[in-house]
């Protein structure tokens, strides 16, 4: 798109919206003459601004200039449009990214699961992402499905339940497999059973059927048909058909995932392995995205676990035969990879980021439980000053975790750490621990739970806190225990609640300053843009979506907004942080992503040049300026035409084009484009509270 200077009009929009951090919105009524000592008075917001606010948050559309009317008729009409809205798909969409950063599943790379591998989990760059994009789905998705069923929301900490894909179940297997110990030695059972069978990979003796590659029976037992074996980028004496690898689980692994393993030559020489292209991987493509729920659970007495490289029984799988204990949000690869432990640390920062998650409260001095016993506490670390306040109850806590899982989380050999028995020591309560279920249990019936996940929610939603001693936030959480813990009947509540309306005065806002403004993290204006302009994810934030090498304008467009987005400031937890850093101050870095972004959208929904390659619901025609521009500011904008903001939005949207298409070479696709974007760049879009 063609530079036009459009950002005196961004500057003006901010001033018809009122945008800016931390600020009250211009649309307020003031009501009363304010307190008797003095100060701002109370401006209830109207519900031409919250509703627009409560459907951003719910599923990211603008709302209809009639559900906007209905509530101006009648404020209670609000609540039947949120029970429409959660029943819509952008809600789900919306509370699995919410469940992801919340529970602590994401903020991974590959190198990050090495611990639990001593290797990468897979190593073809075409398959890799996938699985990654797995591992951070997988609980979110559980929580969404659960929640949807009605089932309490403490079943978190307990479930033995998991969403999951067919490549994940297998990731699971694997990891079941292939153990490490607290010293990093690897425990091989499928090498010990196989060690004179080598894993033989070949391309010019043609496909192999896989049902014989895994038979044992078979001629063809562990004979793999890989095309790219001729295709590695090593010295000539590696280039091989066949290949003959050692058996070895990880080896067996990364065939499935298309991918060679390391291996030494007759000759000698040792050939680092090779990643692998697209073509090579066993996986199909469905096998990423064949979502359902599996249980995992320990096998009975003499029964095998499950066998990870059988792919035609782990697709038709609704369990898993697991010996390593799965249990709740704490225990999943990607929370382990996430807060990686140690030697040194012993478990104790996979503790406690476990209760912050849980319990939204961190170990430390102010804690006052009063445990009969101290198993598992570290003299070293205990006797250092003031340090045995936190590791009265720290050591004793995650006991049970070291007692269970080795420092690569796997299972725990060493008889020092599997004899030491465990107590939870946290926050008033304390109890035994003989098992890491008997941890999620004592998670699930804290005492601090509801709290602490609408303080989570309302983090979320309003950018803000909710003050512990306001009236209505105790409502809440008194409303979410005596709910059995309904995750639908929270978000319902908060969203009518005037912490998010601001249609009332509450305590929160007093402290707040009132109802605060800030800029849209990249979750909310990610889903904000995909909602109303019809993309399936044009931020790029699912690995599965990203495109190969782009072949027309609109195609590098798709192509460059993740990496734009990537600098976004997002919802992030920090090690040892109770809230996430919620980064909302419009830097000169936001503005200028904001304006890349903006500039790239919107060549891909007005005149695309090919629309087939956008995957955008909606686009706009530079043949009807008005119309399109009517069209920003009713779904981009989301105003409402009884909204007092929308008529001088329009008149700026429009002089704007007027003046850009005006401009020597300039044309009318360009002028539109420029208008989008400015649009796109105002304070209603990329800001959340307006």
């Amino acid at each position: 798109m063609r530079e036009l200077a459009f950002f005196p009009l961004v500057a003006v929009l901010a001033v018809v919206f009122g945008g800016g951090c931390s600020s009250r919105h211009p649309a307020a009524v003031q009501v009363d003459a304010g307190p008797a000592g003095g100060g701002a008075a109370f401006q209830p917001i109207p519900p031409t601004v919250y509703v627009a606010k409560v459907k951003n948050i719910l599923v990211g559309l603008a709302p209809s200039a009639g559900e906007v009317a209905a509530v101006q008729a009648d404020p209670q009409a609000l609540g039947d449009l949120i029970d429409g809205w959660m029943a819509l798909p952008q809600y789900q969409q919306k509370m699995m990214r919410f469940f992801q950063l919340a529970f602590q599943q994401t903020q991974v790379t590959a190198n990050d699961f090495t611990d639990q591998l001593r290797a990468y989990p897979a190593t073809n760059p075409s398959a890799t992402p996938w699985l990654l994009q797995n591992a951070q789905e997988s609980f979110a998705r559980t929580m969404v499905a659960l929640t949807a069923q009605g089932r309490p929301f403490t079943e978190a900490m307990t479930t033995r339940q998991l969403m999951m894909t067919t490549a994940l179940k297998e990731f699971y297997a694997f990891l079941d497999e292939w153990q490490l110990d607290n010293d990093g030695n690897i425990t091989d059972p499928w090498r010990d059973a196989n060690r004179a069978v080598p894993i033989v990979l070949q391309a010019a003796a043609g496909p192999v059927p896989f049902e014989q590659s895994i038979d044992p029976q078979s001629p063809n037992y562990m004979h793999w048909y890989f095309p790219d074996i001729l295709t590695e980028e090593h010295t000539p004496e590696c280039q091989q058909d066949p290949v003959m690898l050692a058996p070895k689980g990880r080896s067996l692994h990364y065939v499935l995932w298309g991918s060679v393993d390391g291996r030494t030559i007759t000759n000698g020489d040792y050939c680092n392995g090779y990643p692998g292209t697209a073509r090579a991987p066993v996986f199909t493509t469905a096998d990423f995205n064949d979502w359902t729920m599996v249980t995992l659970r320990p096998p009975q007495p003499g029964e095998p676990t499950t066998v990870f490289y059988d792919l035609p029984k782990l697709r038709a799988a609704s369990e898993l035969v697991l010996t390593v204990p799965r249990v709740g949000f704490f225990s999943t690869p990607a929370f382990f990879a996430n807060w990686q432990t140690n030697s040194s640390n012993q478990m104790r920062v996979t503790a406690q980021q476990t209760l912050i998650v849980a319990t939204g409260a961190a170990v430390g001095l102010d804690d006052e439980s009063q445990s009969p016993s101290t198993p598992g506490l570290d003299a070293v670390h205990a006797g250092v000053g003031t340090c045995y306040g936190c590791h009265r109850t720290l050591d004793p806590t995650r006991s049970i975790l070291s007692s269970t899982w080795s420092w690569n989380y796997h299972h725990q050999t060493d008889p020092a750490w599997t004899a030491q028995p465990g107590l939870f020591a946290f926050r008033g309560v304390v109890k035994p621990l003989a098992t890491v279920a008997d941890l999620g249990d004592a998670l699930a019936t804290h005492p601090l739970v509801a709290g602490a996940w609408v303080q989570k929610l309302c983090l979320y939603v309003n950018s803000v806190a909710g003050a512990a001693d306001d009236p209505e936030f105790k409502r809440l959480v008194t409303l979410f225990h005596d709910s059995n813990f309904s995750w639908p009947t929270l978000v319902k509540a908060l969203m009518l609640s005037p912490l998010t309306t601001h249609a009332a005065p509450t305590p929160t806002a007093d402290q707040a300053g009132g109802d605060v403004v800030v800029v849209a993290r990249r979750d909310h204006l990610c889903a904000a843009l995909n909602a109303r302009l019809g993309f399936t994810d044009v931020c790029g934030l699912d690995a599965r979506s990203v495109t190969s090498a782009p072949t027309t304008l609109a195609m590098t467009a798709m192509a460059a907004i993740p990496s734009i987005v990537s600098g976004l400031p997002s919802d992030a937890y920090g090690r040892g942080s109770v809230a996430p850093l919620l980064p909302n101050e419009p830097t000169v870095f936001f503005q200028a992503a904001t304006r890349n972004i903006c500039e790239m959208v919107a060549a891909l929904v007005v005149d695309p040049a090919d629309s087939s390659a956008t995957s955008a619901g909606k686009h706009w025609s530079s043949a009807e300026p008005d119309r399109a521009i009517a069209d920003f500011v009713g779904s981009l904008l989301a105003l409402a035409p009884s909204d007092p903001r929308a008529g001088p939005a329009t008149d700026l949207l429009k002089a704007h084009y007027t003046a850009a298409v005006q401009q020597p070479g300039i044309t009318a696709t360009d002028a539109l484009r420029s208008t989008f974007a400015v649009a796109c760049q105002s304070p209603a879009l990329i800001s959340v509270g307006l």
